[in-house]
Protein backbone atom coordinates (compact mmCIF):
# COMPACT_ATOMS: atom_id res chain seq x y z
CA UNK A 1 0.00 0.00 0.00
CA UNK A 2 1.44 3.66 -1.01
CA UNK A 3 0.71 6.18 1.78
CA UNK A 4 -1.02 9.07 0.18
CA UNK A 5 -1.77 12.38 1.81
CA UNK A 6 -5.36 13.11 0.32
CA UNK A 7 -4.69 12.09 -3.26
CA UNK A 8 -0.65 13.42 -3.36
CA UNK A 9 1.45 10.39 -2.74
CA UNK A 10 4.09 10.91 0.38
CA UNK A 11 7.61 9.91 0.78
CA UNK A 12 9.31 9.13 3.62
CA UNK A 13 13.10 9.27 3.96
CA UNK A 14 14.51 6.57 7.06
CA UNK A 15 18.21 5.61 7.99
CA UNK A 16 18.46 2.09 7.29
CA UNK A 17 18.59 0.91 10.97
CA UNK A 18 15.04 2.27 11.57
CA UNK A 19 14.13 -0.26 8.96
CA UNK A 20 14.96 -3.33 10.94
CA UNK A 21 13.27 -4.99 13.28
CA UNK A 22 13.93 -7.14 16.01
CA UNK A 23 12.94 -9.83 14.14
CA UNK A 24 15.63 -9.37 11.23
CA UNK A 25 18.13 -9.42 14.08
CA UNK A 26 16.36 -12.95 15.01
CA UNK A 27 16.65 -13.90 11.57
CA UNK A 28 20.62 -12.81 10.97
CA UNK A 29 21.54 -14.19 14.41
CA UNK A 30 19.75 -17.58 13.74
CA UNK A 31 21.63 -17.57 10.01
CA UNK A 32 24.97 -16.44 11.48
CA UNK A 33 25.00 -18.88 14.09
CA UNK A 34 24.69 -21.88 11.50
CA UNK A 35 26.99 -20.56 8.83
CA UNK A 36 29.55 -20.58 12.24
CA UNK A 37 29.01 -23.97 12.47
CA UNK A 38 29.65 -23.58 16.41
CA UNK A 39 26.31 -25.12 17.29
CA UNK A 40 24.52 -27.72 16.20
CA UNK A 41 21.05 -27.17 14.27
CA UNK A 42 19.17 -28.70 17.19
CA UNK A 43 20.55 -26.51 19.61
CA UNK A 44 20.11 -23.17 17.20
CA UNK A 45 16.47 -24.53 17.00
CA UNK A 46 15.84 -24.41 20.56
CA UNK A 47 16.99 -20.89 21.02
CA UNK A 48 14.83 -19.63 17.56
CA UNK A 49 11.95 -22.43 19.49
CA UNK A 50 11.93 -24.59 16.13
CA UNK A 51 10.40 -27.74 16.28
CA UNK A 52 11.43 -29.35 12.63
CA UNK A 53 14.84 -28.89 10.79
CA UNK A 54 12.79 -28.17 7.63
CA UNK A 55 10.79 -25.54 8.90
CA UNK A 56 14.14 -23.82 11.04
CA UNK A 57 16.48 -24.25 7.37
CA UNK A 58 13.60 -22.24 5.18
CA UNK A 59 13.58 -19.37 8.33
CA UNK A 60 17.82 -19.20 8.25
CA UNK A 61 16.87 -18.74 4.20
CA UNK A 62 20.76 -19.49 3.43
CA UNK A 63 21.42 -18.42 -0.27
CA UNK A 64 23.35 -20.93 -2.54
CA UNK A 65 26.56 -19.06 -2.00
CA UNK A 66 26.52 -19.92 1.79
CA UNK A 67 25.85 -23.33 1.36
CA UNK A 68 28.94 -23.81 -1.56
CA UNK A 69 31.32 -21.79 1.13
CA UNK A 70 30.29 -24.16 3.74
CA UNK A 71 31.03 -27.15 1.54
CA UNK A 72 34.24 -25.37 -0.07
CA UNK A 73 35.67 -24.77 3.85
CA UNK A 74 34.68 -28.68 5.06
CA UNK A 75 38.81 -30.39 5.49
CA UNK A 76 37.27 -33.18 3.35
CA UNK A 77 38.10 -31.00 0.26
CA UNK A 78 41.37 -29.59 1.63
CA UNK A 79 44.45 -31.00 0.25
Amino acid sequence: MIPTKGDKIVTETKQRWQLISSHTARRSGATNLYNTKRLSTGDIMSITGHSSEKSFMRYIRNTKEDIANNIAGDIYFKK
